[in-house]
């Protein structure tokens, strides 16, 4: 049976495993995708993540509650009030095709992930409506996309200097990700000045930025999250707030499945 989110079916056991198996080959077609994790829980609910750490998606209910401890969530990217009583904290890859379906960017037309206008909804119910603020973080994987780090560099340069078009300038970088994530006669950089000129920002300032950067902020956000959480991959979702603790859910999940953790947060 299909549910409102395109990709859920009744399965039984022995069917789940097989779609999981199914779909984990389907996913590893992506490009710089080495070991990409599908899930078919016992519903057939599908999601997807890329493990970093040898991680993989989580088993289970993810109900165990972190505090999210040092991890800095003011000064990042993000959308919706401040004073929310919920917060949705992304660990966001630019080169990761599961983040950029859930985007809603077509990142290949074997997952439909990016049918469920998952991002649009999600910002139209929950961010739009002041009862969620959201929140990005830096993970980068470098050992599944070669030009990760690079991403992200021109990324912040972006938001620190035209704050304004960073989600514009994200949804970009999604949308162009085969020309500039990987090495060889792609060059990053000059995707990079395209996006900035096509977007009206000062190219030269945002160049000039990305040269003098050392991505370690991303490089410091991945680490630090990794060192408090087991198994994050991309995209990762917390969803809680500082007082309660957080709640992780990973993968590029349907709505549903965070509505589910939002409404426990809501008092």
């Amino acid at each position: 049976m299909t549910n409102q989110d395109g990709i859920t079916l009744s399965l039984t056991a022995e069917q789940a495993a097989l779609a999981s198996l199914a779909v984990g080959l389907l996913a590893g077609g992506f490009g710089g995708f080495v070991s990409g994790t599908a899930v078919a829980s016992s519903t057939g609910q599908f999601s997807a993540t890329e493990p970093v750490n040898q991680s993989s998606s989580d088993e289970g209910s993810e109900t165990t509650r972190v505090a999210l401890d040092g991890i800095e969530l003011e000064g990042e990217p993000s959308r919706g009030p401040e004073d929310a009583p919920v917060k949705v904290v992304q660990y966001n890859e630019f080169g990761c095709p599961f983040c950029a379906e859930w985007a809603g960017v077509d990142a290949s037309p074997r997952v439909p992930i990016d049918s469920r206008n998952t991002e649009e909804r999600f910002m139209d119910q929950y961010v739009e409506t002041g009862e969620v603020e959201f929140v990005q973080k830096n993970m980068v994987q470098p050992r599944l996309h070669p030009n990760s780090v690079k991403g992200h560099r021109i990324a912040n340069c972006v938001y620190e200097n035209a704050p304004d078009s960073y989600w514009e300038f994200q949804n970009q970088l999604f949308e162009r990700r085969d020309s500039w994530m990987r090495n060889g006669q792609n060059k990053p950089q000059e995707t990079f000045r395209n996006i900035t000129s096509d977007l009206g920002l000062e190219t030269e300032q945002m160049v000039s930025c990305y040269s003098s950067s050392d991505g370690e902020e991303a490089r410091q956000d991945s680490t630090a999250i990794a060192q408090q959480v087991d198994r994050v991959g991309t995209p990762t979702f917390f969803i809680g707030n500082r007082e309660s603790g957080f709640v992780k859910v990973s993968g590029a999940q349907p709505l549903s499945r965070l509505e589910q953790e939002i409404q426990k947060f809501k008092g």
